[in-house]
């Protein structure tokens, strides 16, 4: 209920907003019920659902899934998400919950702009673990020129960026938003 707020405030900060839509998952789905997109519902029903989402976060420039290793492999789901995207002007990053996703590829045929998440970054809630998997992703970044990451709204997850960010900007990396990111 306060995402219009939050969302108002972030770019007040500077900072990008982006969907976390939630999409059916193939074990337990988990997410906003009135929001989260179903591989067994109608076109009309994904299409009201996408735009509920926009109207609630008005100041946000793209989209990505939140779990959906069922829903970002189903064509009809994903060509929905694709078409909204077009219409509204933007883009969608896929979170690749999936080896099957065809989020990417499908946002690619409706010529919306389009990334992939290279790394989750905290999967397990550890600092160990999430300072390991920030090392990846330089080292994916390395070998790609870029590369994007995935972390959560967790505090080990913000205690290792705020410790590791400074480091690796001072080694001459840098940090973008996503939207600086896509093809």
């Amino acid at each position: 209920r306060y995402s219009t707020s939050f969302g108002e405030k972030a770019v007040d900060a500077g900072y990008e907003v982006i969907v976390h839509m939630p999409m059916e998952n193939t074990g337990k789905t988990y997410g906003e019920e009135d929001f989260v997109l179903m591989t067994k519902m109608d076109n009309e029903t994904i299409i009201r659902r996408l735009n509920n989402a926009l109207k609630e976060i008005p100041t946000a420039i793209g989209m990505n899934n939140h779990q959906g290793s069922k829903a970002s492999a189903d064509q009809s789901v994903m060509s929905n998400v694709a078409k909204v995207m077009k219409e509204n002007g933007l883009f969608f990053l896929d979170s690749r919950t999936t080896v099957e996703t065809i989020g990417e590829t499908t946002m690619e045929v409706f010529g919306v702009p389009t990334a992939r998440r290279n790394i989750f970054l905290d999967n397990e809630d550890d600092e160990e673990k999430i300072e390991r998997q920030l090392m990846k992703l330089v080292k994916r970044s390395e070998e790609l020129g870029a590369a994007i990451g995935i972390g959560h709204v967790k505090p080990k997850t913000l205690n290792v960026l705020s410790d590791q960010i400074p480091k690796l900007m001072k080694k001459g990396y840098e940090f973008e938003f996503v939207s600086k990111m896509l093809h």
